[in-house]
């Protein structure tokens, strides 16, 4: 089945199972491990590319007794009995466990070792790994022969491996930045962001202590926004305004004046490098500039950030409607000021259209932002209760469409809510583009069938 990803040498019926060592069984199969790390750390998903794309020396590729040899992933083959029957360890080079390797019940275990066997250099396979265009799922042609029950109970164990994973992550966080507000105001920065400048928009949000963005709100909603626009390092010099319109050059003006007048007040963290911030392949609405404007209403009187957000979403998570309650958390006083309706950057006006954070921003921050703070609140404070309001909401929330769910649904699994969305991230993140086919459910049902 070389299309699942299971890398098959040889035979004309690539779909019958290989045999290994003389002697053994048919379904016998060898193990892929990635080399030591003190060696060469090399990631251990391109070892699967290598065996699946054939970036090898086939002909010397065989067991002792010279036959076919399926690759699978599998590890602590020395302490499972169930590896008993493995044909041959593969690794990319020599390393301390080379010559002594055995199987659980003692036997040795043969071994080959592929760097010496590559048709091209390790950095050139290296580069195309990382370089190379998103590839289809493995298991596609075979999608529907898996039992629908099969796929819907591994597609939530997903989503709840996903979940765990963003509230460790959280966790991390957790305990360098104590306080849960500033926590979730750099979450929710970063999902303003999008993926592009999710990190610029998180150490944005870390030099603008919530404390004094508050109060700086309360005094001057252009001060706040000079304030992050201007740490940012997005405030335009006056060369760039010089084919600027009267009213943009005015306002962009006014903020850059403001800036450095709070600047002499305050002890700011430097600004930070313009170049950190990506616009290339961008659609407009998601330039830095107007996203930042967003995340200064949200800071606003009356944005959710502005007072106790933390027990107004405990609030609308307990309501009847938790997708509906948060949505309109997020959409009461969180629009952008007047300006940003005809301008996405600080340097030309466009025309006039709606500045604030649509509904599908709003649901992927539900999503990506309150949902893991909210679930590291559940455990922080033992409570069950908030926790199964919190998977609840999810089931409440629309899936959305983006290109991993499109993969999905184009194999005929479309997903009915939010949770389920989350599994298909996860199982395509984490299972099948990393080629971890033996780790998947969906794939050991294939490879056992």
């Amino acid at each position: 089945m070389p299309s699942y990803g299971e890398a098959v040498e040889g035979g004309e019926d690539s779909n019958a199972p290989c045999d290994g060592e003389e002697g053994e069984a048919a379904s016998t199969k060898a193990t892929l491990r990635e080399p030591e790390a003190a060696r060469r750390p090399v990631p251990e998903a391109l070892l699967h590319d290598l065996w699946r794309q054939q970036r090898f020396d086939a002909g010397a590729l065989r067991t002792t007794g010279g036959r076919p040899v399926a690759v699978l992933f599998a590890h602590d083959h020395h302490r499972d009995a169930r590896y008993n029957a493995v044909a041959l360890h593969v690794t990319l080079y020599t390393d301390r466990w080379t010559g002594g390797l055995v199987r659980e019940d003692g036997s040795p275990l043969p071994e080959l070792v592929l760097a010496p066997h590559l048709t091209d250099p390790l950095r050139e396979l290296l580069y195309d790994f990382r370089t190379r265009a998103e590839e289809a799922i493995f298991c596609a042609p075979r999608w529907a022969e898996v039992p629908e029950e099969v796929r819907a109970g591994w597609v939530e164990e997903m989503a709840e491996e996903r979940l765990d994973e963003k509230k460790t992550r959280l966790v991390d966080r957790y305990f360098a930045t104590p306080d849960v507000e500033a926590l979730l105001q750099e979450r929710l920065f970063a999902g303003l962001g999008y993926s592009k400048n999710d990190e610029a928009m998180s150490d944005l949000a870390r030099r603008v202590p919530l404390g004094r963005a508050r109060r700086m709100a309360r005094q001057s909603h252009a001060d706040l926004e000079a304030l992050l626009l201007g740490l940012a390092g997005l405030l335009p010099e006056p060369s760039d305004l010089l084919d600027a319109d009267r009213a943009t050059a005015d306002y962009a003006t006014g903020l850059a004046e403001r800036f450095e007048r709070v600047r002499s007040k305050h002890d700011l963290a430097a600004p930070m490098e313009r170049e950190r911030w990506q616009f290339f392949r961008l659609r407009p609405a998601n330039f830095p500039p107007l996203r930042i404007a967003q995340a200064a209403a949200l800071l606003a009187p009356g944005g959710l950030l502005h007072h106790d957000p933390l027990g107004r979403l405990l609030d609308a998570v307990h309501s009847g409607k938790p997708a509906r309650a948060l949505r309109d958390v997020f959409e009461e006083g969180a629009t952008p000021p007047d300006f940003w309706k005809t301008h996405f950057r600080l340097v030309k006006a466009t025309e006039e259209r709606d500045p604030s954070v649509g509904r599908g921003r709003v649901d992927t921050l539900i999503t990506n932002a309150v949902v893991p703070v909210l679930l590291l609140c559940a455990e922080q404070r033992d409570d069950d209760r908030l926790a199964a309001a919190v998977r609840a909401l999810l089931r409440d929330l629309p899936a959305g469409s983006d290109r991993i769910t499109r993969r999905f649904r184009d194999l005929g699994t479309r997903p009915q809510d939010a949770f389920e969305a989350q599994g298909l991230h996860q199982l395509y993140r984490t299972r099948c583009a990393e080629g971890r086919c033996l780790e998947c459910r969906i794939g050991q049902h294939l490879l056992e069938g």
